[in-house]
């Protein structure tokens, strides 16, 4: 039972962001249309050629759009703004997690910052985890489960028993997903 309702978790934390950029990219579109509604009497929308180019049209309008907001997300103020609501959702179970793992699949540096692939270090094993922040001489780890990385364990743990790895997030959850195949050089992959 805890497979099933671990195994649905992770499939609505999966889907959410999904279908929310999928809303919000198609509300954009329609928006798009809209405001270019006086263009429309101009290019005859009874034709291919005019469909297509308003459809060409709106999608340079969303871009030109995404490259503006782009800019301003470059502003202090913005950063602030982004700062300020990051710390609120971090609060959200598994945010911090599909966060990590999507800045990771971009290699952004904010990547860096959120959840580093370790190796940690127990008496007789180690497990592949994600270091979530240090606190002194510990660290918070989360150890993810095998093969659904979308639970698993936070512990504390003395900072010498942890070691960073240099993989990607994605590679450490792959290796997490196919239940350890292909994880035995992972120790060679210490930063």
């Amino acid at each position: 039972m805890n497979f099933i309702k671990a195994t649905v978790t992770g499939g609505l934390v999966f889907l959410v962001p999904v279908v929310i950029a999928v809303v919000v990219l198609g509300k954009a579109l329609s928006i798009m249309r809209a405001l270019i509604s006086p263009l429309r009497e101009f290019i005859p929308e009874t034709t291919i050629g005019g469909v297509a180019l308003i459809n060409l049209l709106v999608l340079v309008a969303l871009v030109l759009i995404c490259f503006a907001a782009g800019l301003l997300a470059k502003s202090r103020p913005a950063a602030n703004i982004y700062r300020s609501l990051d710390k609120v959702l971090l609060s959200i179970p598994g945010y911090a997690f599909v966060k990590g793992f999507t800045e990771s699949m971009g290699h952004t540096e904010g990547a860096a910052r959120t959840l580093h692939p370790v190796l940690v270090y127990f008496d007789d094993y180690t497990q592949i985890g994600l270091e979530v922040e240090r606190t002194g001489d510990n660290v918070v780890i989360y150890l993810p489960d095998a093969p659904n990385p979308w639970s698993g364990s936070v512990i504390q743990i003395h900072a010498d028993r942890v070691k960073q790895l240099a993989i990607p997030v994605t590679q450490a959850l792959s290796s997490i997903r196919k239940i350890g195949l292909g994880s035995a050089g992972l120790a060679e992959l210490q930063k």
